[in-house]
């Protein structure tokens, strides 16, 4: 029997296999010292703190675990002066786009105390970014994936019963569903795709459709990231150009499948408004579009995929939390860490957040609700990149994009120079 087990069974008895990682190195309970762990994150503490303060006591009595929310745009920031004046917190809660910039600031728990094997058949995919050659950074919470939004009345009316599931069944739904007025003006949309500034998900569109394209966006080659935005992987033509182009020919007037332009409302809110087919947009955005519009007949479904590839994605936004180097002791942090991604605590937030659960025993129960089916199904095929800087590869993908709808550039060139300047930030 292995360490991994022993400590399991000594400390909850016999869980299922998918349980055995979370507790595997759990020493809650007798015997355990008393203390105040302090985790940062941008999630809502009104998702979170209920938890920590109901579901935590229950499981631990001796650890008492405190969450401060920061804001999105400031919280690495803030992380960072924190841990250089030495008031940082013990853990950090931070998406994978995240990680490699805050990298040098979280501690590993090596694979001798979580084995590798064990991490995957515990979590999602996704999660296996989180994954080094030293140990695991970062065990995951939730993911919020990317699915695709319809309005059911627009769909209906144009004597369609379902939702597109390939991106080649766009094309006839664009020239169905989009409609201009007399002067050539756009007044209802099948789809925002094309343009960067009223498309708030552009990034993680283009990045969905480059991984379905084949393209990593990045990749480790001999221990070292590198930029694969360009890399033709034995085939005539970059599977990123071909992306590329998709994407930005919605945008364009001169194009049968023109759909889109900038000085359109922002696509969220022009679906919301009921002028837009489909709409693609993260798993958390459900609750506003509800706000925006109540009485909006909106349906859920995956993203599309495409048939060349034969593999099932979506983008993921995959929350974790991790240790950090301003920790004040590591035993209490690591208790905490996996009291966090355990079952009782990690089903609740997920819920609390609206969002699916990062771990495969729970993305395994059956769901009898309409919504909850496309969320986990679409966890399950979420994936991600190794971000090296978030905002300034958002710049780079806006960059490339726009330099394709303004005739700046080819697809090819906008692609090369993107990877180009992927691979200068890399370094």
């Amino acid at each position: 029997m292995s360490k991994f087990q022993i400590i399991l069974l000594s400390v909850f008895g016999a869980f299922i296999l998918l349980a055995v990682l979370i507790f595997a190195l759990y020493r809650g309970g007798a015997g355990s010292q008393n203390a105040t762990i302090v985790v940062w994150g941008d999630i809502p503490s009104e998702a979170i703190t209920p938890v920590l303060d109901s579901v935590v006591p229950t499981i631990d009595k001796t650890l008492v675990i405190r969450y401060v929310e920061k804001s999105s745009d400031k919280i690495d920031a803030e992380f960072t002066e924190a841990l250089a004046q030495g008031n940082g917190p013990d853990l950090l809660i931070l998406t994978q786009d995240r990680f490699l910039k805050n990298k040098s600031k979280l501690i590993f728990i090596p694979y001798d105390s979580i084995g590798r094997s064990d991490f995957q058949q515990a979590f999602a995919e996704e999660g296996e970014l989180f994954l080094t050659d030293q140990g695991v950074y970062g065990l995951p919470l939730a993911i919020d994936p990317v699915i695709l939004y319809y309005n059911r009345d627009l769909l209906s009316s144009a004597g369609e019963a379902k939702p597109i599931s390939y991106w080649d069944e766009l094309y006839p739904m664009t020239l169905k569903l989009t409609k201009k007025d007399a002067a050539g003006n756009l007044t209802q949309s099948a789809i925002a795709l094309g343009e960067t500034r009223n498309i708030p998900n552009f990034k993680e569109i283009m990045s969905l459709l480059l991984m379905q394209a084949g393209t990593p966006v990045t990749q480790i080659i001999n221990g070292s990231l590198r930029s694969a935005l360009s890399e033709t992987f034995g085939l005539p033509v970059a599977p990123g150009d071909s992306a590329l182009d998709f994407y930005t020919q919605f945008s364009n007037p001169a194009k049968a499948y023109y759909s889109w332009n900038r000085v359109l409302p922002s696509a969220e809110t022009h679906f919301a408004s009921g002028d837009s087919a489909y709409y693609l947009g993260f798993a958390s955005e459900l609750t506003s579009l509800r706000k925006k519009n109540p009485n909006l007949n909106l349906g859920l479904a995956p993203v599309p995929q495409s048939r060349v590839s034969g593999k099932k994605l979506t983008y993921g936004r995959l929350y974790v939390v991790s240790i950090t180097r301003g920790a004040r002791s590591a035993a209490p942090a690591l208790r905490a860490v996996l009291l966090l991604s355990s079952k009782p605590v990690a089903e609740q937030l997920a819920k609390n957040l609206g969002l699916p659960p990062a771990r495969r025993d729970l993305l395994s129960v059956r769901q009898t609700d309409a919504i909850l089916p496309v969320f986990y199904e679409s966890a399950l095929q979420s994936k991600g990149w190794l971000d090296p800087e978030n905002v300034t590869t958002r710049n780079i993908f806006q960059a490339m994009i726009d330099s394709v709808t303004s005739g700046r550039a080819r697809t090819s060139e906008a692609l090369g120079a993107a990877s180009r300047s992927l691979g200068n930030l890399i370094k």
